[in-house]
């Protein structure tokens, strides 16, 4: 039968071996304490970085949606020159073809006039030397031009990008368009 001291000792071995095993499950404990700080941290992160990224696919949908109107500006105004070119040319045309055969015809009856009425000749240069002068001092009032621009209307601005992370997104992106891969600062050519 064992002695009140080999059970003693027993005890004192338990108890000992109680207390690693608790020293142990404080261990275990702090390891699980600082694992959930972490993915409480990462989960934060990446709420965060969803919600930015969020933001930001937002702002590129208007940008997206604005470059649209503005597209649909620039194919309103090509349709009003092209328009303006087509009635041009073929009234240049038509305009080409009745100033041909004018002075042909006016040259003719100028040379009929001189030859039947050479006073009537002499008056109408006098005539209009005389208007020439007048419209030196009172020129005449100029026609108002036949086509009268109606500018295409224009989507309103979207505005700056988005606050994300601190600083602007575009702030970010010229940031990184000025990184260049493969360069060292300070190094030298």
């Amino acid at each position: 039968m064992p002695s009140i001291n080999d059970v003693y000792n027993q005890l004192l071995q338990v108890n000992s071996s109680l207390t690693s095993l608790t020293n142990a499950t404080n261990n275990v404990q702090t390891a699980v304490d600082a694992v959930q700080t972490a993915v409480t941290q990462v989960n934060s992160t990446l709420s965060t970085g969803v919600g930015e990224l969020v933001t930001i696919g937002n702002y590129t949908n208007q940008a997206l949606y604005q470059n649209d109107q503005q597209n649909d500006t620039v194919i309103c105004i090509l349709e009003h020159i092209s328009k303006n070119t087509c009635a041009l040319l073929n009234q240049a045309t038509t305009q080409t073809a009745l100033q041909t055969a004018m002075a042909a015809d006016i040259a003719g009856v100028e040379q009929m006039f001189a030859t039947i009425n050479p006073g009537a000749a002499l008056e109408l240069e006098r005539l209009a030397a005389l208007k020439a002068q007048i419209e030196q001092c009172c020129p005449p009032k100029k026609a108002v031009p036949p086509c009268d621009y109606a500018p295409c209307p224009a989507p309103r601005p979207i505005g700056q990008p988005p606050q994300v992370g601190g600083s602007s997104t575009q702030t970010q992106l010229s940031e990184a368009g000025r990184k260049t891969p493969g360069k060292r600062s300070g190094a030298t050519k």
